[in-house]
C-alpha cells in the first residue's frame, strides 16, 4: 500500500471518529417538533365542607305533658264574646305536676328512656301471646331477643317513657291488671 492510500484510510477513520463524537452533540433534538400532550383529566375540584351538624335532642310532647283546653258554648243560646274572653278561653292550661324535667341524653345524644320488662320467655310463643294481650289492652308493648347463658330468650317490654317515675307507675298498674311483677329497665334503641 502506498503512502497516499494509507493517509486516505487514516483520514477517513479520523473523520468517522470525529463524526461519531460531534454528531450527537449537533443533533441533540432541540428544535424538533413534538406534539403537545394534553390531559383529559379535569382539575381537582374545590370542595367546601359543611360544618358538622350539632345533635339535637328530639322532643316528645306526648310523654311530657297533657294539654287541656275547655271552651263551652250553649247549643241554642247566642253568646257574645269579646276578644279578651276569647283569648282567655284559647289559652292552654298545663298542670305543673304533669310536666316532667328535661330528659337526660345518653352517649348517642338520644333521650334516656325507661321500659317495664314483664317477663323473659324461652318459648317465643308465650312472649307473642303476652305481647298480643298487652297490645289489645292498649299498652305500647314490644318484644326483643335477649341473649343469655342458656341461649336466646324473648323479653316482653312495655314503654318506653322518658320519666322513670312514669315507668314505675306503669309497672304498678300492670302488676294490678295482669298480676305480673315487672322490672323497670333502661330502654335500648335497636341498632340498624
Amino acid at each position: 500500500m502506498n503512502q497516499s492510500t494509507k493517509q486516505r484510510v487514516v483520514g477517513t477513520f479520523v473523520l468517522l471518529a470525529l463524526a461519531l463524537i460531534f454528531l450527537p452533540l449537533v443533533l441533540d433534538g432541540d428544535g424538533n417538533y413534538q406534539p403537545t400532550i394534553s390531559s383529559r383529566i379535569p382539575d381537582t375540584p374545590i370542595i367546601d365542607f359543611m360544618p358538622e351538624p350539632e345533635p339535637e335532642r328530639p322532643v316528645i310532647d306526648a310523654d311530657r305533658f297533657q294539654s287541656q283546653s275547655a271552651v263551652a258554648v250553649a247549643p241554642t243560646a247566642t253568646v257574645s264574646v269579646d276578644e279578651q274572653q276569647l283569648q282567655d278561653a284559647e289559652q292552654v292550661t298545663i298542670d305543673p305536676g304533669l310536666v316532667s324535667a328535661e330528659p337526660k341524653l345518653d352517649e348517642l345524644s338520644l333521650p334516656e328512656g325507661w321500659s317495664v320488662r314483664l317477663g323473659v320467655f324461652s318459648d317465643s310463643a308465650n312472649a307473642v301471646s303476652l305481647t298480643r294481650r298487652l297490645l289489645d289492652a292498649g299498652y305500647r308493648a314490644y318484644s326483643r331477643d335477649i341473649p343469655g347463658a342458656q341461649g336466646v330468650a324473648t323479653g316482653v317490654f312495655v314503654g318506653p317513657h322518658v320519666d322513670r317515675g312514669e315507668a314505675n307507675l306503669l309497672k304498678d298498674r300492670l302488676q294490678d291488671e295482669f298480676q305480673l311483677a315487672g322490672l323497670v329497665v333502661r330502654f335500648e334503641v335497636d341498632s340498624i
